[in-house]
Order: structure tokens, then C-alpha cells, then sequence
């Protein structure tokens, strides 16, 4: 959902809307919510908790009210639909016509102006805002549960109250960056042949829009890439436990403090070796496993074909080189 005008919304502002309806925004005529007698219609705040319902599950967004389907200003509501002013109205109703009750929204009102006004004088359109909520699915006044599908605003299923179950309670922590850290070591003083050391670092970032509390990483790195100097390295290091199958070496780190929403942080280093032993293996498609665990959500897993890397490349060919030479 886009940022609220800090000014808030004048009627040039709404002309300036694209004039369909989206995901992110829906229009209301003034039908909608007052009748023929400009009195409030008497199933509008069921209407209202469907759109509110939709918007608050899903990426957030606006419902405006006053313009027609094609986004144009029809005249507008009364402000004084109710006691106090329509727009303190909205305010206290648009939080509670869901279940659980919005922490946050925004009501705007673009009332008439002097000249060229298609608002009608004591009427407003409102700009109701309703960002994502932290505390979804909310329950709509039908009992039902809503989100914007294809522009419109649609019952949820089963399927849907899960994923929006998962995406809000759970955080969603994944590497964002991997790859080498400085060049390459280059050791020729090894009896069984020439060897290049590699540094990988791994990178986290909470993509969720909650705190993760407990995070632990893990790298799994192909046992021909982790000789004993590696392991050596790596325990002077002494970021990891490690752990070892007849495949691979695992490196786990746990992250002692919260990662907060958009937080990217630095994760874990790890060694590898290149020497003509492996050398086939890279070429093969050899890859650098992770997985990262946060609270109680999903593991989060994924893998990085280790001679995409330039700097494992150029030591490759060095390797290489040294065994023709």
C-alpha cells in the first residue's frame, strides 16, 4: 500500500487516481453507504467489515468512498451523518467492524471546494486507509474472512486463512547474501598438491513482519571441501558446532539476539578447499547447503552452486594451472 499524503488527500488527488480498482483500492459510490434520504443504509457496516476484513488480511490498502467504478467523484457523503462528524465516525467504527479489532487506519475527508468541485457542499468522499495487520485474519461482521483476489474483495478458504496464519505468526528469516569474503588463499606448501582456501559468509534478513527471537543457521558444506585444515580454521573461528556425515560437514551457529522485521544481519563464515581432489566436483554442480531455523516456524532451506563464484572460479583455474605447470 502506497504512503497517505502527509498532507492528506485533496480532490486533485483523487482525480489523479488510476481510474480502475485493485488489489490496493477499491471505490464505493455514495449509494453504497447513504440511501436516497442521505440516511447511513442499513447494511452498511456489514459491507464496510468485508472491505476492512479483505484489505487488513491481505498487503493492506484503500477504500474510497464517494467515487463511482470509475473513479470518479459522484457528489459525496454527508459529513454529519452522525453525531460528532462522519469522519470521527468512521474513525471510531472502521477498527471495530472486524474481529480481532485493527491496531491502526487511517480516515481522510476531502470535503467541497470554492470553485470546479464535483463534491457537493456538506459532503465529503473518505479515504479510508487500512494498512496489513500484524494480528490476521480478521473476521468480518458475517463471520466470514476476506482478502483482495483479483481486485475484488473474496471469502477466504481454508488454504488462504493458513498461509495468512503462517505469514503472521511466524516470522520468515532466509539468507539474503552469500557469498566469498576477500580472495582467495593460495597455498602451494602442501606435499599432495596445490590448495585455495575460500571464505564464504551468509547473510539473514527477517522478511516477516514479526520479531524472530531464536534464529540458528545452518551451512552444509560436501566433506571434499572440508579437509582438516578447514575444520582447523574453523574452529579457531569458534562461531559453529559442527557435525559430520559420510556426505557433508555442518556448520550451526545460533544468532543469541531477536532479528527484527527488515532487520538484515550478518549470519555465519565458512572455509572451503579447493584442491585437484574436488576439482571434478565443482564442475559437477557442487553446491553449499543452508537452513535456517526461526521459533517455531518452517525451517527455511536452499543451496548455492559453489563455482558460481567468481573467486572459486579464478581458484579453480589456479589449481589447475599449477597441477600442468
Amino acid at each position: 500500500m502506497t504512503d497517505s499524503p502527509a498532507e492528506g488527500w485533496t480532490e486533485a488527488m483523487l482525480e489523479a487516481l488510476e481510474p480502475h480498482e485493485h488489489d490496493f483500492q477499491e471505490f464505493k459510490g455514495s449509494p453504497w453507504m447513504v440511501d436516497d434520504e442521505e440516511e447511513l443504509v442499513d447494511h452498511f457496516l456489514v459491507s464496510l467489515s468485508k472491505q476492512v476484513s479483505a484489505f487488513a488480511n491481505g498487503a493492506g490498502g484503500r477504500l474510497i468512498i464517494g467515487l463511482d467504478d470509475n473513479g470518479v467523484v459522484d457528489g459525496g457523503v454527508p459529513v454529519d451523518l452522525k453525531g460528532g462528524g462522519t469522519r470521527a465516525w468512521l474513525e471510531d467504527v472502521v477498527p471495530q467492524v472486524v474481529d480481532p479489532p485493527l491496531q491502526r487506519c487511517n480516515v481522510f475527508e476531502v470535503g467541497h471546494r470554492p470553485q470546479n468541485s464535483l463534491v457537493n457542499p456538506g459532503h465529503a468522499v473518505y479515504v479510508v486507509e487500512i494498512p496489513s495487520s500484524a494480528r490476521a485474519p480478521h473476521q468480518a461482521k458475517d463471520h466470514r474472512y476476506y482478502l483482495r483476489i483479483a481486485g475484488k474483495s473474496r471469502p477466504m478458504g481454508h488454504v488462504h486463512i493458513q498461509d495468512v496464519l503462517r505469514r503472521t505468526h511466524h516470522p520468515q528469516v532466509e539468507v539474503s547474501r552469500l557469498g566469498p569474503y576477500g580472495d582467495a588463499e593460495l597455498d602451494t606448501s602442501d606435499p599432495r598438491g596445490p590448495q585455495a582456501f575460500v571464505q564464504l559468509r551468509a547473510f539473514v534478513v527477517n522478511r516477516s513482519r514479526r520479531l524472530a527471537s531464536h534464529v540458528g543457521i545452518e551451512l552444509l558444506l560436501p566433506r571434499p571441501f572440508a579437509g582438516s585444515t578447514v575444520r582447523r580454521r574453523m574452529a579457531t573461528a569458534g562461531e559453529c558446532q559442527t557435525s559430520q556425515t559420510p556426505g557433508e560437514v555442518t556448520y550451526f551457529r545460533y544468532h543469541g539476539m531477536p532479528i527484527f522485521p527488515s532487520q538484515e544481519i550478518y549470519a555465519v563464515s565458512v572455509w572451503m578447499c579447493i584442491h585437484s581432489h574436488n576439482l571434478a566436483l565443482l564442475r559437477s554442480g557442487a553446491s553449499l547447503g543452508w537452513m535456517i531455523y526461526a521459533d517455531d516456524a518452517v525451517p527455511a532451506r536452499g543451496d548455492h552452486r559453489l563455482a558460481s563464484f567468481a573467486v572459486v572460479q579464478h581458484a579453480m583455474r589456479w589449481v589447475e594451472a599449477q597441477l600442468t605447470g
